[in-house]
């Protein structure tokens, strides 16, 4: 019976595509309905991968696992609830000042509107900035703490779900075993890989979010804090999630302080983040494990559309699993390097022909 399904669907052209195509859309449709909980599992997850390295760190140096997962779980709760303590009420305070904002944003378009119709540039009733305003874009910074405090208002379900998730980390290797019987080298490398990316990326980022903050409060911009906060868990997102964190302190810089605070608060982004994520990150990741922006840019709009600003966050770290998982296996190494960027393509290309100079 099962040969005869098989040779009939190969008189049916694209019933396998329609078929899978239906199917993906249903399971997406479900994960956008049951988003709430899919963003608290992956939330968990998250924690836990970076949570690899420091734990296997401790166990090295003798300590047994249930101690060392006791230190990392209080060290986990002091770092969270400081970070929402204070995240938390500069939120608040930005919301609250956000009529000030406004207030000089109209004071900076009069005059600049002025001017361009003094100029002859502009006709007097141009007014294409009428949408574009604090009022409706720095607010897009607020709903994305907002949409992601919700979830982290599940820090109840997210901090068990975590603990499971720790305990169950010794195991997983063998568990994976089982449900893969010949894929354990494989696995193996995925889990190494993903931890050491993970590991550094989230230094990295720390070192970027810290660097921002100094540079900003030194600079006198506003909320310093939140915004470099919002640099860390930006940076996560490659290519494009450094532009976007600088967004709203560029303009409140401009807006506050005036153009010449701007542009060199937009030289700082750039050099901090050049230096970090250009000169300092690359030797240390070793292998190039870069997405290409455009894939970045997709996934945190599908991403973002099904499980909201916490699918936005997490779309980048799922294309690199997705990515890492097709660069582990050689029968789909050619995908992997599709997704890549200019620099992990060369990469590719070179592994290549150095595999193929030995053969």
């Amino acid at each position: 019976m099962k040969t005869e399904y098989k040779r009939y669907l190969q008189y049916i052209p694209g019933v396998r595509f329609w078929i899978i195509a239906t199917g993906m859309i249903i399971v997406l449709a479900a994960m956008k309905q049951a988003s709430y909980f899919i963003n608290i599992f992956l939330l968990s997850l998250f924690l836990n991968i970076i949570s690899i390295g420091p734990l296997e760190w401790m166990k090295k140096k003798g300590l047994r696992e249930y101690l060392a997962i006791s230190v990392l779980l209080a060290s986990f709760l002091i770092i969270v609830s400081l970070t929402l303590l204070i995240i938390g009420s500069s939120v608040n305070n930005f919301i609250s000042k956000m009529p000030v904002y406004t207030e000089k944003f109209n004071e900076l378009w009069a005059i600049t509107h002025h001017w361009l119709v003094q100029q002859g540039i502009v006709d007097k009733d141009f007014k294409p900035l009428k949408e574009l305003n604090p009022g409706n874009i720095l607010p897009v910074a607020g709903n994305f703490f907002a949409g992601f405090g919700n979830v982290m208002g599940t820090f109840f379900l997210v901090f068990i779900i975590y603990i499971f998730m720790l305990f169950e980390t010794s195991i997983f290797a063998k568990k994976m075993k089982i449900l893969f019987p010949g894929s354990k080298s494989d696995m193996e490398n995925l889990i190494k890989n993903l931890v050491k990316y993970f590991g550094i990326k989230t230094l990295t980022s720390l070192a970027t979010g810290i660097s921002i903050s100094i540079g900003l409060l030194i600079l006198g911009v506003d909320f310093p804090i939140l915004w470099g906060f919002l640099a860390f868990i930006l940076n996560f997102i490659p290519s494009v999630g450094s532009f976007i964190a600088a967004i709203p302190a560029v303009l409140i810089a401009l807006l506050l302080n005036g153009p010449l605070n701007a542009l060199i608060t937009i030289a700082m982004y750039f050099v901090l983040n050049t230096l970090i994520g250009n000169i300092i990150e690359p030797p240390l990741m070793g292998k190039n494990l870069g997405i290409s922006p455009l894939f970045v840019f997709i996934a945190m709009i599908f991403w973002g559309y099904i499980l909201g600003p916490v699918g936005m966050l997490i779309a980048t770290p799922l294309v690199i699993i997705i990515k890492m998982a097709l660069d582990s296996r050689p029968v789909t190494e050619n995908i992997g390097a599709f997704l890549g960027n200019e620099a992990a393509l060369d990469d590719f290309v070179n592994i290549r022909k150095d595999r193929n100079s030995k053969v």
